[in-house]
């Protein structure tokens, strides 16, 4: 269940930041009077993306002990930026040479964000099992 709970987190969070970002950009090309170039898959493909990107994330979270454990993290962002930049091939999130910038810049952004989040959220969890685990002791 910590497994599925985890994916979960991570493709909502992916998503939504992912979504920021599209719409961050569509609001700047209407702003410079470019029209706004937003095929109907791309919110389908966003949610793709972040489901396969919250695959290996298991893998670093793993309590196994795996051969070069501190290049992990490492391997883990270039694994989901080949990830990422394969699928905005696959889906044409970038066609030009500034938007391949712009999603390679915006990828990490949102991989720190992502980070970020994942500490707060874990630390929040560890405060409420122990406050349960406190609880459970003033009771007895």
């Amino acid at each position: 269940m910590k497994k599925v709970k985890l994916i979960l987190e991570q493709t909502f969070m992916l998503s939504f930041l992912m979504q920021v970002v599209v719409s961050l950009e569509s609001l700047y090309s209407r702003i410079m009077g470019e029209p706004i170039v937003f095929d109907w898959y791309i919110p389908l493909s966003i949610v793709l993306a972040s489901f396969l990107c919250s695959l290996p994330t298991l893998i670093l979270m793993s309590e196994r002990e795996l051969p070069l454990r501190r290049l992990l993290p490492l391997f883990h962002c270039i694994l989901l930026y080949a990830l990422v930049m394969g699928m905005g091939y696959l889906f044409h999130w970038y066609s030009t040479l500034t938007y391949f910038i712009v999603t390679t810049i915006s990828y990490f952004v949102i991989y720190a964000l992502v980070w970020t989040f994942s500490v707060f959220l874990k630390k929040y969890d560890e405060k409420l099992i122990n406050d349960a685990l406190l609880a459970i002791q003033d009771e007895d």
